[in-house]
């Protein structure tokens, strides 16, 4: 006789299996949908389990760690950092430094999907890399806002340049930082901040300051990016030599060794200093300055672009003697009213004032998430700009006056 309980046992299987397959789709789906992470602690405990897309220590709290590698998980997630200080604490492994995937549970904060993180204020909300490694690696495109990256160090230890560069934050994606200090930082390469090439940075009404690096004390550019109602400010690049395959001493406050255009508008770039060139901005792509002259005519020249517009680069220095630009094979195109303090940015735009003194106070809180410095009384750059962003850095209505001022900072009677 047939056994006709078979085919229906069968079916009872299959059934099984499929809604199996079906409810492990989904809680992979529901893993990979992106969320909002709010960090509950200031520990750098490592997430528990990093595949699970959950932000959740083994003490069951949310840290900063692990909220990074949960987000990782989870493409396009919001991790909200509230009012604190959060320290790294885990030293690098040397045996996971070198490598296209770095070990994202010591040393520092890997991220390695489309991330936004959010903090409660740059004044208040910091995090601090406690000189035990860099404070961030992106490799995906990221926000962050209202938060101060501080204490990260990028050393020779790493291989290569790309990874050794960046004492705050190496970027490798598009970055975009709005009202963010990165300040206290120092690497070989970048010591704010290294973007390598096919990289791009927006820097929104931020604040690059007190970095050191043997090259691009605040900020480096190797393709694109944006500074706008921003100040890089007292960075510093001294020249210890010990960079492979890198002239060094160069670019104070900015260092562009890029192809892409880099626009700077309405911002001030001040105090920064270097010890071979370009104490405030040093343009040379792909290290050209390095090369015999005459150039081969097989090089279509310039190479590099830098755009500045409503800016002010002054009170920069080189070894000691006033140097606010630099550039070798590429271009500065002024787009009008900028201050170029000693000329050495050769600008003939509209309402430029080459060779002013801008009269600015120290860096300091003048009110607003970040710190700026302000245009003293009698400043030439007071009512002297034109076609500026709605604000200034700090969030003060342009203009205050007749027009509005030249640089991050609007002055206010």
């Amino acid at each position: 006789m047939r056994d006709r309980t078979a085919p229906a046992a069968i079916a009872v299987v299959l059934l099984a299996a499929a809604t199996s397959l079906a409810a492990s789709a989904s809680a992979t789906a529901a893993a990979e949908a992106p969320t909002e992470f709010t960090v509950d602690t200031a520990s750098d405990a490592v997430d528990a389990d990093r595949s699970d897309g959950a932000c959740r220590t083994a003490a069951g709290t949310c840290s900063l760690r692990a909220a990074v590698m949960a987000a990782n998980a989870r493409p396009g997630s919001t991790i909200i950092l509230p009012a604190g200080r959060y320290r790294l604490t885990i030293p690098p492994n040397p045996l996971l430094v070198i490598g296209s995937h770095p070990d994202p549970t010591t040393g520092d904060l890997n991220v390695s999907a489309p991330t936004t993180i959010r903090g409660a204020g740059t004044r208040t909300t910091v995090i601090d890399a406690n000189h035990v490694d860099r404070a961030f690696r992106m490799r995906a495109d990221t926000r962050l806002s209202d938060l101060t990256i501080t204490n990260g160090v990028a050393k020779q230890r790493e291989v290569p340049i790309t990874d050794t560069g960046g004492g705050g934050i190496a970027n490798a994606k598009n970055m975009t930082l709005r009202r963010v200090a990165v300040t206290g930082n120092s690497a070989g390469y970048g010591g704010g901040i290294f973007n390598i090439p096919d990289s791009h940075l927006d820097l929104i009404d931020s604040t690059i300051s007190g970095n050191t690096a043997g090259e691009a004390g605040g900020v480096r550019f190797d393709d694109s990016g944006t500074v706008v109602n921003s100040t890089i400010a007292d960075n510093r690049v001294t020249d210890p030599g010990d960079r492979p395959g890198s002239l060094g001493g160069y670019g104070g406050g900015i260092d562009i060794r890029g192809l892409g255009t880099v626009e700077i508008l309405n911002s001030t770039i001040t105090g920064n200093s270097s010890t071979d060139g370009g104490g405030g901005i040093n343009i040379a792509p792909a290290y050209l300055d390095s090369l015999p002259s005459p150039i081969p005519d097989i090089i279509d020249l310039p190479l590099g672009h830098l755009t500045l517009r409503n800016s002010i680069v002054a009170d920069n220095t080189s070894g000691g003697a006033s140097d606010n630009c630099e550039r070798a094979f590429a271009d500065i195109t002024s787009e009008g009213h900028n201050i170029d303090g000693d000329g050495s940015c050769h600008l003939t735009g509209a309402g430029d004032l080459p060779s002013r003194t801008p009269r600015l106070g120290p860096l300091a809180d003048n009110g607003g998430p970040t710190d700026t410095n302000a245009l003293l009384p009698g400043s030439p750059g007071l009512d002297a700009a034109d076609r500026c962003p709605a604000t200034d850095q700090r969030g003060v209505a342009r203009p205050q006056g007749a027009a509005c001022d030249i640089g991050a900072y609007e002055h206010a009677p």
